[in-house]
């Protein structure tokens, strides 16, 4: 009868030590964690790319990675970039951060050659497109 019933088995493994709606938690924390650390990690990619090409002179390469509009010609690309562009010979770079803006939009802030203040660069989701940030 009752008092007849076997004594429930004990947990074996992890299940030892943690429940499983802890076990939950935790998982659907660390999944957070990592979905805002990397949710704009290719835009900074685009980004890591773009100013390791134009660091190595390879300014055709960044030209094209910029995927620039008709107005703004290679001319105008190396004026703003070029060895005598606005930040000289990029030597070094450093992304400070990123800030999505909307769903097709982010914002990467960056340092070049240590100089303040930080640049704001705006790169398209969808193309992967850069551009000088509005915001």
């Amino acid at each position: 009868m009752l008092l007849d019933a076997k004594p429930p088995k004990p947990k074996k493994g992890i299940r030892k030590y943690v429940s499983l709606p802890l076990l939950i938690v935790v998982v659907l924390i660390l999944g957070g964690l990592a979905y805002y650390a990397f949710h704009n990690y290719a835009e900074e990619q685009v980004i890591k790319r773009f100013l390791t090409a134009v660091e190595r002179g390879n300014y055709q390469q960044a030209y094209r990675i910029w995927q620039p509009s008709k107005e703004y010609t290679f001319q105008d690309f190396m004026h703003d970039w070029g060895p005598t562009g606005d930040y000289g010979k990029i030597r070094t770079f450093r992304i400070l951060g990123t800030q999505s803006k909307g769903s097709r939009t982010v914002v990467v802030t960056i340092r070049i050659n240590h100089e303040n203040p930080p640049l704001d660069l705006v790169v398209d989701r969808k193309h992967k497109g850069i551009a000088y940030s509005p915001f």
